[in-house]
Protein backbone atom coordinates (compact mmCIF):
# COMPACT_ATOMS: atom_id res chain seq x y z
CA UNK A 1 0.00 0.00 0.00
CA UNK A 2 1.18 3.49 -0.78
CA UNK A 3 1.72 6.07 1.95
CA UNK A 4 -0.67 9.01 1.58
CA UNK A 5 1.06 12.33 1.05
CA UNK A 6 0.10 14.82 3.76
CA UNK A 7 0.95 18.50 3.52
CA UNK A 8 -0.27 21.79 4.91
CA UNK A 9 -0.16 24.03 7.96
CA UNK A 10 -0.65 22.80 11.52
CA UNK A 11 -0.81 24.96 14.63
CA UNK A 12 -0.31 23.56 18.10
CA UNK A 13 0.72 23.90 21.69
CA UNK A 14 3.77 22.41 23.33
CA UNK A 15 5.39 21.77 26.67
CA UNK A 16 9.16 21.45 27.07
CA UNK A 17 11.98 22.13 29.51
CA UNK A 18 11.99 25.65 28.02
CA UNK A 19 8.39 26.17 29.05
CA UNK A 20 4.99 26.30 27.47
CA UNK A 21 4.41 27.66 24.02
CA UNK A 22 2.90 27.29 20.61
CA UNK A 23 4.21 26.50 17.16
CA UNK A 24 3.24 26.63 13.53
CA UNK A 25 4.43 23.82 11.33
CA UNK A 26 4.22 23.38 7.61
CA UNK A 27 4.39 19.81 6.36
CA UNK A 28 6.03 20.15 2.95
CA UNK A 29 5.80 16.43 2.15
CA UNK A 30 6.28 13.07 3.87
CA UNK A 31 10.00 13.79 4.36
CA UNK A 32 10.22 17.47 5.36
CA UNK A 33 8.43 19.67 7.90
CA UNK A 34 9.29 23.29 8.75
CA UNK A 35 8.45 24.59 12.23
CA UNK A 36 8.53 27.93 13.99
CA UNK A 37 7.28 28.86 17.42
CA UNK A 38 7.71 30.50 20.77
CA UNK A 39 8.09 29.01 24.24
CA UNK A 40 8.64 30.56 27.65
CA UNK A 41 9.23 29.55 31.27
CA UNK A 42 9.38 32.00 34.19
CA UNK A 43 9.91 30.75 37.74
CA UNK A 44 10.61 32.69 40.91
CA UNK A 45 11.53 31.42 44.37
CA UNK A 46 12.29 33.47 47.51
CA UNK A 47 14.33 31.96 50.33
CA UNK A 48 16.70 32.73 53.22
CA UNK A 49 20.25 31.43 53.37
CA UNK A 50 23.10 31.86 55.84
CA UNK A 51 26.73 32.58 54.98
CA UNK A 52 29.36 33.44 57.61
CA UNK A 53 26.84 34.32 60.37
CA UNK A 54 24.80 36.57 58.04
CA UNK A 55 21.31 35.73 56.79
CA UNK A 56 20.35 36.88 53.31
CA UNK A 57 16.83 37.40 52.03
CA UNK A 58 17.24 36.02 48.50
CA UNK A 59 15.27 35.53 45.34
CA UNK A 60 16.02 33.25 42.40
CA UNK A 61 14.37 34.27 39.14
CA UNK A 62 14.67 31.69 36.36
CA UNK A 63 13.68 32.76 32.86
CA UNK A 64 14.18 30.70 29.73
CA UNK A 65 12.54 29.95 26.42
CA UNK A 66 12.83 31.56 23.05
CA UNK A 67 11.84 31.79 19.44
CA UNK A 68 12.79 28.87 17.20
CA UNK A 69 12.98 27.95 13.53
CA UNK A 70 13.46 24.23 12.80
CA UNK A 71 13.41 21.74 9.95
CA UNK A 72 12.41 18.11 10.52
CA UNK A 73 13.89 15.55 8.11
CA UNK A 74 12.08 12.20 8.27
CA UNK A 75 14.10 9.01 7.79
CA UNK A 76 11.08 6.76 8.32
CA UNK A 77 7.37 7.43 8.15
CA UNK A 78 7.26 8.60 11.78
CA UNK A 79 10.87 9.24 12.94
CA UNK A 80 12.84 12.38 12.16
CA UNK A 81 15.97 14.42 12.78
CA UNK A 82 15.37 18.04 13.71
CA UNK A 83 17.77 20.93 13.30
CA UNK A 84 17.67 24.68 13.31
CA UNK A 85 18.25 27.74 15.44
CA UNK A 86 16.79 29.07 18.69
CA UNK A 87 16.91 32.72 19.71
CA UNK A 88 17.21 31.82 23.38
CA UNK A 89 16.02 33.85 26.32
CA UNK A 90 18.03 32.10 29.06
CA UNK A 91 18.35 34.60 31.96
CA UNK A 92 18.65 33.17 35.48
CA UNK A 93 19.25 35.74 38.24
CA UNK A 94 20.02 35.40 41.95
CA UNK A 95 19.76 38.44 44.19
CA UNK A 96 19.85 38.96 47.91
CA UNK A 97 20.22 41.44 50.74
CA UNK A 98 21.63 41.00 54.23
CA UNK A 99 18.86 40.91 56.85
CA UNK A 100 20.83 40.72 60.08
CA UNK A 101 23.77 42.60 61.55
CA UNK A 102 27.27 41.17 61.44
CA UNK A 103 28.97 40.73 64.80
CA UNK A 104 32.76 41.14 64.46
CA UNK A 105 34.22 40.81 67.96
CA UNK A 106 32.89 43.81 69.91
CA UNK A 107 31.89 45.60 66.70
CA UNK A 108 28.40 45.38 65.23
CA UNK A 109 28.09 46.11 61.54
CA UNK A 110 24.50 46.95 60.52
CA UNK A 111 22.88 44.79 57.82
CA UNK A 112 22.54 47.84 55.55
CA UNK A 113 26.34 48.19 55.52
CA UNK A 114 26.86 44.48 54.81
CA UNK A 115 25.09 45.13 51.50
CA UNK A 116 23.30 43.27 48.77
CA UNK A 117 24.28 41.22 45.71
CA UNK A 118 23.00 40.29 42.28
CA UNK A 119 24.32 37.42 40.14
CA UNK A 120 23.15 37.27 36.51
CA UNK A 121 23.92 34.49 34.02
CA UNK A 122 23.67 35.08 30.26
CA UNK A 123 24.52 32.75 27.38
CA UNK A 124 27.49 33.49 25.15
CA UNK A 125 25.38 32.89 22.03
CA UNK A 126 21.99 34.59 21.68
CA UNK A 127 21.27 32.47 18.57
CA UNK A 128 21.88 28.83 19.42
CA UNK A 129 22.06 25.85 17.04
CA UNK A 130 19.60 23.04 17.82
CA UNK A 131 19.68 19.30 17.06
CA UNK A 132 17.04 16.78 18.02
CA UNK A 133 15.38 13.43 17.36
CA UNK A 134 11.65 12.96 17.32
CA UNK A 135 8.60 10.95 16.37
CA UNK A 136 5.35 12.18 14.86
CA UNK A 137 1.98 10.52 14.49
CA UNK A 138 -0.73 11.95 12.27
CA UNK A 139 -4.28 10.83 12.98
CA UNK A 140 -7.88 11.89 12.77
CA UNK A 141 -10.06 12.44 9.77
CA UNK A 142 -7.83 13.32 6.81
CA UNK A 143 -4.75 13.15 9.08
CA UNK A 144 -5.67 16.56 10.50
CA UNK A 145 -4.09 16.12 13.95
CA UNK A 146 -0.36 15.79 14.66
CA UNK A 147 1.21 14.45 17.86
CA UNK A 148 4.98 14.82 18.32
CA UNK A 149 7.50 13.80 20.94
CA UNK A 150 11.06 15.03 20.67
CA UNK A 151 14.33 15.18 22.53
CA UNK A 152 17.11 17.55 21.64
CA UNK A 153 19.60 20.11 22.77
CA UNK A 154 20.95 23.45 21.75
CA UNK A 155 24.36 24.94 22.34
CA UNK A 156 24.51 28.34 24.06
CA UNK A 157 28.29 28.65 24.40
CA UNK A 158 30.02 29.39 27.68
CA UNK A 159 27.88 31.23 30.22
CA UNK A 160 28.79 34.79 31.19
CA UNK A 161 28.30 35.47 34.89
CA UNK A 162 27.92 39.07 36.07
CA UNK A 163 28.10 40.05 39.72
CA UNK A 164 26.98 43.34 41.28
CA UNK A 165 27.26 44.04 44.99
CA UNK A 166 27.29 46.86 47.53
CA UNK A 167 28.56 47.50 51.08
CA UNK A 168 31.03 45.02 52.52
CA UNK A 169 30.17 42.68 49.62
CA UNK A 170 31.39 45.26 47.05
CA UNK A 171 34.88 43.69 46.59
CA UNK A 172 33.08 40.62 45.21
CA UNK A 173 32.22 42.61 42.07
CA UNK A 174 34.93 45.27 42.02
CA UNK A 175 36.11 45.91 38.42
CA UNK A 176 39.54 46.94 39.76
CA UNK A 177 39.92 43.37 41.01
CA UNK A 178 38.59 41.93 37.73
CA UNK A 179 35.57 40.42 39.44
CA UNK A 180 32.53 42.10 37.92
CA UNK A 181 32.37 39.45 35.19
CA UNK A 182 33.35 35.79 35.26
CA UNK A 183 33.77 33.74 32.11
Amino acid sequence: PSIPVVSGFYIGGQASTNGLGFHLQYIVNNWLTLRSGLESLNLSHSFLFDEDDISYDSKLTYKTGGLFLLADLFYTRALYFSGGVVMNDFQPKLEGIAVNDLQYGDITIPAAQVGDFSLIVTPEWKYSPYLGLGARKLFGKNQGVSWNIETGLYYMGDPDIYIESTGLLAPTSDPALGREKYL
